[in-house]
């Protein structure tokens, strides 16, 4: 079977994977293939399967012998939801007649299949080339990895939303290692990568004490089966000590697969070598010929004078050896934070929660947080002032999402509202040298794509923008490259033009996605899905339900020429000869669902609930006729003014009285979404999302009153990250 499947296959072995001549063949195989090893919680496992002691340490003792024919090991995390109560808002968010079993698990585990195969790593960053996902961190700017000890992680509880964004990476620092430590580290990986969603570092401290009676020789077999052992989590960084052998890191290199190798040399005690030492060129050189992705040269410094040589130092290597072997070079203790700063690339930094209560300020390692801010005090960055520019946006609750992660991350920034009454406004304000970037709401989304120098692939494709950032001009009165301008964020300079983006697509997929029960997965020849309006928001549906693989959309508006024009556009885009329309006018809310079709299980409203300009509220809603879905689906009301809008209203009666069951999100779910993903493109610093989903609630003023912080907290657990 293996043999007759080995291309576009998922094969599920079960225990026949326990016997001999299973495990031989797998042993071969997963020399040319994935072979990956899925392991669950034990106690679980007991519970489910209702064995004894005696048969769960047989079970357990498998490990081995499974990890002798895999090459890659996932654990697979438990789900837990929270409870239905009484409250209407959490079950519009899980509906008791819903199963979203599985659902998270999916998720991660699609990711670690893409991280083992190449799929995150081979991405063009032509899509969006100021996208973090597009640019891979060992090649941003100012970037920190956070450490964190495996004992720390192993003896939790762990408060995961406090690292969100106090580290461009996760470093996991290995001080601990016995014979179950293994399944330990390969649990708390899929830990982190559900929870804090950055690249993992996996580093060995060689000074750590382990466990005298299993561990006999750390600096070697054991050091080595460590190392191992991380390439098979596929994570996307581990960190090989340079004392190894050039065989040792050679057999590392060889079963790295996509995991990019760290070159890691440190020097300490009071006699260490000054950078100007040619042994320091020499131990990148070696790194860089046994093909280390990326070196790390770290030493003791023993007087501030070393600062300025890490960095003349690391200039040198950079001008000299070009940027394809990262160089990571700065000087450890608190003699040495200066250099620490200055290094562009994965400084090591703290938390302040992982710090001990009794140390001294000298003695306490730098936060990420403290990092940013020194430079910024330093004047390496500069405060820059953000805004949302559109008609009628004093309401907005975009400048308390924003101005709390700027506080968070340490960015000295600010974030205003601005209602413009023309677009010559947008164009004055951004003309100054400490313009960081501006969100665009209505009525300015699609007439602003027409002044930009360049725009992402998303927002071409949209027709829209609700994103713009500025390009620094050059000395020369030319804009510099995509590539430069990402890694200017945060610096001041003379604006030369515009580049566009569109986030607001993707604060609707990922509602949607998450939303959808496995029951209604898109299916491209089947599912069908309704968007309501004919502006920039409903450009940004149409997009979102396309990336999710919906291929019969359909759209109504009250003017037929707006949607019309909408229509013809993602149709001129998106279609192709199986498919000549993706999306279809609805004309009359009085038409009949087309009986060859499947009832919509995705809608999303993109109308004002409330009066702008003195034009009346849409106050519409679903008509019964396009409501079919037995199985139910999603509805996305974009609009937060009110909160609970006359189609969510009509959606809760109509789940209540039929049972289907539908999943209602108001406007509070997307808008932190799209947030996130914007602030990111502001910075090009990972977004703390668990504060901009707080502040967004916290500061929201309805007609329904305010959300107290139990409420919000009900609400926030239920949303998947």
């Amino acid at each position: 079977m293996l043999d007759e499947n080995s291309r576009n296959c998922v094969i599920e072995c079960g225990l026949g994977s326990l016997t001999t001549g299973v495990q031989e063949h797998l042993r071969v195989y997963a020399t040319t293939h994935p072979v990956v090893y899925l392991i669950r919680d034990m106690t679980n496992i007991q519970q489910l399967l209702k064995l004894d002691d005696r048969s769960a340490r047989l079970l357990a003792n498998g490990d081995p012998t499974h990890r002798r024919c895999s090459n890659f090991e996932y654990f697979n995390l438990e789900e837990h939801y929270p409870d239905v109560g009484s409250d209407d808002r959490a079950t519009d968010r899980w509906s008791p007649a819903y199963s979203f079993k599985l659902k998270q698990s999916k998720e991660d585990f699609t990711f670690f299949v893409r991280q083992i195969t190449g799929a995150n790593t081979l991405r063009s960053n032509q899509t969006a080339p100021l996208s973090l996902l597009e640019t891979p961190v060992e090649q941003r700017l100012f970037t920190h990895a956070l450490a964190i000890p495996l004992s720390r992680l192993e003896n939790g509880p762990m408060d995961f939303e406090k690292y969100e964004s106090a580290g461009d990476a996760i470093e996991v620092v290995i001080d601990e290692w016995s014979k179950s430590h293994p399944v330990i580290l390969t649990k708390q990986i899929s830990l982190l990568r559900r929870h804090v969603g950055v690249p993992i570092i996996i580093t060995v401290d060689q000074t750590a004490e382990l466990e005298e009676e299993q561990i006999t020789d750390f600096d070697g077999e054991t050091y080595m089966a460590i190392l191992e052992h991380a390439l098979r989590l596929g994570v996307e960084f581990v960190s090989v000590n340079l004392n190894l052998e050039d065989d040792q890191i050679r057999r590392l290199n060889e079963s790295k697969g996509f995991t990019k190798i760290i070159g890691h040399y440190v020097e300490q005690g009071s006699n260490t070598r000054s950078w100007e030492d040619p042994s320091w060129e020499r131990q990148y050189d070696r790194a860089a010929a046994l093909s280390c992705d990326v070196v790390r040269l770290l030493k003791a410094s023993t007087d501030r004078s070393d600062n300025l040589g890490a960095q003349v130092f690391a200039d040198h290597i950079r001008r000299h050896k070009g940027t394809k072997n990262q160089l990571i070079a700065y000087n450890t203790g608190p003699i040495g934070r200066t250099s620490l700063l200055y290094n562009p690339v994965l400084s090591r930094v703290s938390h302040t929660s992982l710090e001990p209560d009794d140390n001294s300020n000298l003695e306490r390692r730098l936060t990420s947080r403290a990092a940013i801010r020194a430079l910024f005090q330093s004047y390496v960055l500069d405060p820059l002032h953000f805004w949302i520019f559109g008609a009628n946006v004093l309401y907005s609750l975009s400048p308390a999402m924003y101005n709390a992660a700027f506080n968070a991350c340490g960015l000295d920034h600010k974030y205003t509202a601005r209602n413009v009454s023309t677009f010559k406004e947008i164009a004055q304000i951004s003309q100054d040298s400490h313009f960081g970037g501006a969100s665009i709401v209505r009525p300015y989304k699609v007439a602003v794509i027409h002044e930009l120098a360049s725009k992402s692939k998303h927002a071409e494709a949209i027709g829209a923008v609700n994103t713009i950032v500025p390009l620094r001009g050059l000395g020369d009165g030319t804009v510099a490259p995509l590539e430069y301008q990402a890694s200017q964020r945060n610096r001041a300079g003379k604006v030369a033009a515009w580049y566009g983006d569109n986030t607001d697509w993707i604060g609707i997929l990922a509602v949607l996605t998450r939303s959808l029960s496995p029951r209604n997965v898109v299916r491209p020849t089947r599912t069908t899905g309704i968007v309501i309006g004919a502006g920039g928001m409903a450009r940004a549906a149409i997009y979102a339900m396309i990336q999710l693989g919906c291929r019969k959309i359909y759209i109504y508006n009250r003017t037929i020429p707006n949607a019309e024009k909408i229509a013809n556009h993602f149709n001129a885009w998106a279609s192709s000869p199986e498919n000549e329309k993706v999306v279809t006018v609805l004309r009359s809310i009085q038409e009949p669902w087309p009986e060859t079709e499947e009832a919509p299980t995705m809608i999303v409203s993109c109308v004002p609930a409330h009066s702008i300009d003195g034009q009346p509220e849409a106050n519409f809603e679903m008509p019964k006729q396009w409501l079919g879905s037995s199985s139910g689906g999603v509805v996305i009301d974009l609009a937060y003014k009110p909160l609970n809008t006359p189609l969510l209203k009509q959606m809760r009666c109509f789940r209540h009285d039929t049972g289907q069951p539908w999943v209602v999100h108001d406007g509070l779910e997307t808008l932190p979404e799209q947030a996130i993903a914007q602030f990111e493109l502001f910075t090009g610093r990972k977004a703390p999302r668990s504060l901009m989903r707080f502040e967004c609630l916290r500061n929201y003023r309805g007609e329904e009153g305010q959300y107290d912080e139990n409420a919000i907290r009900t609400r926030l657990s239920s949303t998947l990250t």
